[in-house]
């Protein structure tokens, strides 16, 4: 008895649908049902993208501070530590704790002294400012342990930090990338004087 009251209300379903009208209103019904899931799913990815979006404005525009080691063009030898703001937006009350200390320029160590620390009240975004000169001989092999922090406007309480550790050979370039003004004028002296007159 039940597969027969199946196959009837089967049976009257197809008959309703082959009336036109009702054909038309149970595709338009259908497509209603349709449009409102479509119209759900692309709220929601629509949310999503517009969350993410919001994310990363706020990470593009705001200000990143590492500090490096860099060739000098001082000499070919020396190292210019470098703190760097790579984000894009200006950088507050940067502070800048170096360990164990970076050596004086002449190698020697305050045996007193565990850690370099720098202040820069503000940093542009892109710019470096160069600290404390170094001899390469004096750091090459140490590993270095460094704590960044800053804010996004002067003062404030809220501020970033990133922690991590550098070696000074990964900016060392030997000073053949970097030769200053002064030392390629130098050369060019000394071969003027060679050449015959």
């Amino acid at each position: 008895m039940p597969i027969e009251s199946d196959v009837a209300w089967y049976l009257d379903v197809w008959n309703w649908l082959a009336v036109p009208t009702n054909a038309v209103a149970f595709a338009q019904v259908l497509a209603a049902i349709v449009t409102a899931f479509a119209t759900i799913a692309l709220w929601h990815v629509t949310r999503i993208l517009a969350v993410e979006t919001k994310v990363l404005s706020s990470m593009t525009s705001r200000p990143f501070v590492v500090f490096s080691f860099q060739s000098s063009l001082a000499a070919a030898e020396a190292l210019d530590s470098m703190v760097s703001n790579t984000g894009n937006a200006t950088a507050f009350d940067v502070e800048v704790t170096i360990s164990p200390a970076l050596p004086n320029g002449n190698g020697s160590r305050d045996p007193e002294k565990e850690e370099s620390k720098f202040l820069v009240s503000l940093l542009p975004p892109g710019a470096a400012i160069p600290k404390q000169g170094v001899m390469s001989r004096d750091v090459y092999e140490e590993t270095f342990s460094v704590d960044a922090s800053w804010s996004s406007s002067p003062n404030s309480a809220k501020r970033e930090r990133i922690r991590y550790n550098i070696q000074p050979q990964d900016g060392f370039r030997a000073g053949w990338r970097v030769k200053g003004d002064h030392q390629i004028a130098e050369e060019l002296e000394k071969i003027r004087k060679l050449l015959p007159k």
